[in-house]
């Protein structure tokens, strides 16, 4: 949404750049507020299916119909058209992410073992992204002369087939079981569970850690076809293309992340990981100063790949500690609240991303897609594109380094949810 959408509603569409960062934004800030309540719902309303099952079902025809109007436009849209259909895409969205991520606490009950189940998520999100990104540059090998409208609408029916399946496979193979040390206390609605969630000390790192790692990456996906084109000269196929290594390095270095967050310590391979997404943005500029070219944008790709994933995967399994946490002293598995905080706070960075990012882009830069532009105005794209993730990765990492629920911590406080240790829960 955030590579080839927004640019296809600012440009082709024609609701221009201002428009629709700020569209994005106010949108982003409505599914914020309805994430809590998403959180409520999948915690408080259980089903004979289990816990998160039916919310799963639920979410796949409210994305499904949804995804067929926002992925395939008419020109010239207004946007009523735009607002009305991401609201529902939004809630569908939310609904789906909500339910999933509070699946993991309860499956997975080691410490590493959810890393490992964040980590295999995000790698099928990748090569699924793989497999979008491919589009242009297969359509294009292919001899189709397929405009931007037709690339997203291949990528919408790609959704609509691929997520009624995938949501019957989850349901049908995946234990859908009560967590441990749950005493059904999340049935009762009221907003002490949130109030309780705000003030957990290790969830407000968290939360911070992904409001500014979300910022971040969604400065760098809006802006990139833009760079891609404009500062480095690429075509779509080309600007694909560098996608799909991105992503294929991103998928290659998590399993080596994975590795070395269980040698070290969870917050410590977030530190690394986003250390190193500081020096890509520093190549990135030079390489963009320097002339661009194909393989300039690479290698900042392939280092920015590298250390892309790995900050959500860790931040995800975090959370599912701090979850794990909060049920030992509480009784209470709060997993649909607490996630539902987290994507809020992801939901966040995306939505200052779209709306100041394409606001300083327009109004301050002034870069303008579709026309020439001063070496002024795309000199203002590139520091949009280098220089605020860099600041924002900056202040993650020393975030993180506060964090303090430790492998020890957690090994002591699941023992004490079952006598018998996780090594016994099988």
């Amino acid at each position: 949404m955030a590579v080839y959408l927004a640019p296809l509603y600012a440009n082709e569409v024609g609701l221009g750049l201002e428009l629709t960062g700020f569209l994005f934004m106010v949108l982003r800030f409505w599914d914020i507020t309805t994430d809590p309540i998403m959180g409520f719902v999948v915690d408080r309303y259980r089903s004979p299916w289990g816990r998160v099952r039916h919310w799963i079902v639920l979410s796949v025809p409210l994305l499904g119909i949804a995804t067929y109007f926002i992925y395939m436009p008419e020109r010239g849209a207004g946007p009523a058209y735009f607002v009305v259909w991401m609201i529902l895409f939004y809630v569908g969205f939310t609904l789906l992410q909500t339910a999933r991520s509070a699946w993991v606490p309860a499956i997975a009950t080691d410490y590493d073992d959810r890393s490992r189940f964040f980590t295999w998520a995000e790698v099928i999100s990748i090569v699924s992204m793989l497999a979008l990104l491919a589009v242009p540059a297969i359509l294009a090998v292919s001899g189709f002369e397929v405009d931007r409208f037709g690339q997203v609408a291949v990528m919408g029916w790609a959704l609509l087939i691929s997520l009624p399946i995938v949501a019957f496979l989850s349901c049908t193979f995946v234990p859908d079981n009560p967590m441990r040390g749950d005493r059904g206390e999340a049935m009762k609605f009221d907003l002490k569970a949130m109030i309780a969630a705000l003030r957990n000390k290790f969830l407000g790192v968290v939360l911070s850690m992904e409001l500014l790692v979300g910022t971040a990456v969604a400065i760098t996906a809006s802006n990139y076809l833009f760079v891609a084109e404009y500062v480095f000269g690429l075509s779509d196929s080309m600007a694909s293309v560098i996608l799909m290594i991105f992503f294929s390095t991103a998928v290659a270095a998590l399993p080596l992340w994975l590795k070395f967050s269980a040698m070290t310590e969870k917050h410590t391979a977030f530190l690394c990981a986003v250390i190193m997404g500081m020096a890509s943005y520093i190549i990135y500029y030079i390489a963009g100063r320097s002339g661009g070219g194909f393989g300039a944008l690479l290698v900042g790709a392939l280092v920015n790949g590298a250390a892309f994933s790995a900050p959500v995967v860790i931040a995800r399994s975090m959370a599912a500690d701090v979850v794990e946490y909060q049920a030992a002293r509480s009784g209470e598995n709060r997993a649909g609240i607490y996630y539902s905080l987290l994507t809020s706070a992801y939901k966040i960075g995306s939505s200052l991303a779209f709306g100041i990012g394409y606001f300083v882009l327009g109004r301050v830069a002034g870069f303008k897609p579709g026309t020439v532009n001063s070496p002024d105005a795309l000199h203002g794209l590139l520091l949009v594109f280098c220089v605020l993730p860099f600041i924002l990765y900056g202040l993650a990492a020393l975030v993180a380094s506060r964090y303090t629920l430790t492998r020890a911590m957690q090994q002591d406080i699941s023992k004490s949810l079952d006598p018998r240790g996780p090594e016994m829960l099988d």
